[in-house]
């Protein structure tokens, strides 16, 4: 049988993402793959840091929380701006001065 999915991300602990500076990239896993819910993470990205062009084999769904971030030529300014990036789609990111946290959904 289905079930509501609920989770508080507030208690959650923080990791590094590998391959950048220490401070630069931390998530959250807030559902992990393969689980009852689709995978997500609560993000958050250093003011300044940048992500060169790149692509993923799955589609992404950001929920901006808080600060703002160039994606491509758009300006992205949270909170409750929703992106959504198809699967194979070329983007680059570069944060603001605030940095950005958002919520990535990982869809098919």
């Amino acid at each position: 049988m289905e079930a509501i999915v609920r989770v508080d991300e507030k208690q959650l602990p923080w990791a590094e993402f590998a391959g950048y500076g220490p401070g630069q990239v931390r998530y959250k896993t807030v559902t992990p793959r393969g689980g009852a819910a689709p995978p997500m993470q609560f993000v958050s990205y250093a003011p300044g840091h940048e992500d060169g062009m790149h692509s993923h084999d799955e589609g992404e769904i950001f929920v901006v929380t808080e600060g703002g971030v160039m994606l491509g030529d758009d300006t992205i300014n949270g909170p409750g701006t929703v992106v959504y990036i198809p699967k194979g789609v070329r983007y680059s990111l570069r944060c603001g001065e605030e940095g950005v946290s958002f919520f990535r959904i990982v869809v098919p």
